[in-house]
C-alpha cells in the first residue's frame, strides 16, 4: 500500500458506514462443555482492530517498553501512519510537478489568466 493514511481515517469510516445491516438476527448457541471465548474489546472490526493495536504499539514505543526491532515492517509503517495522522502531518502524495502548479496557483490568487497558465505550464514541467 503507497497511501495508508487515506486507509485509516477516512476509508475506514467510510467502510464502516457501507457494511449492510443483517437481515434476521443470528443466534449462537455454545455447547455447555464448552466455555465462552473472552470477548474482545467491543467486537472490534479488522481496520479498527489494526487502529487499536497500531495505538497500543506506539504508547508502548513512548513508554519504552517496546523497542523499534519488535515490531514487523507493517507494523511499524502502522503506527508511523497513525503518529503522522495524531500530529496532522498528512503526506503529500503529489508529484512534484502538481505541488509546483498548486503554489503558483496560490500565488496568482487562485484564478489565474491565460497568459499565467501558459507561465505556470511552462514553469511546472
Amino acid at each position: 500500500m503507497t497511501d495508508r493514511t487515506m486507509f485509516l481515517a477516512p476509508a475506514a469510516l467510510a467502510l464502516a458506514l457501507q457494511c449492510p445491516a443483517a437481515a434476521q438476527p443470528v443466534t449462537v448457541t455454545a455447547s455447555p462443555h464448552v466455555e465462552p471465548a473472552p470477548a474482545a474489546p467491543a467486537d472490534l472490526l479488522p481496520h479498527q482492530e489494526r487502529i487499536a493495536r497500531a495505538q497500543a504499539n506506539l504508547i508502548a514505543l513512548r513508554e519504552g517498553t517496546l523497542s523499534v526491532s519488535d515490531l514487523s515492517p507493517p507494523e511499524l509503517q502502522d503506527v508511523l501512519d497513525l503518529d503522522r495522522m495524531l500530529r496532522g502531518d498528512a503526506v503529500d502524495t503529489r508529484r512534484p510537478a502538481q505541488q509546483c502548479v498548486d503554489r503558483e496557483v496560490r500565488q496568482a490568487g487562485g484564478n489565474p489568466s491565460r497568459l499565467a497558465w501558459s507561465v505556470i505550464r511552462l514553469k511546472c514541467r
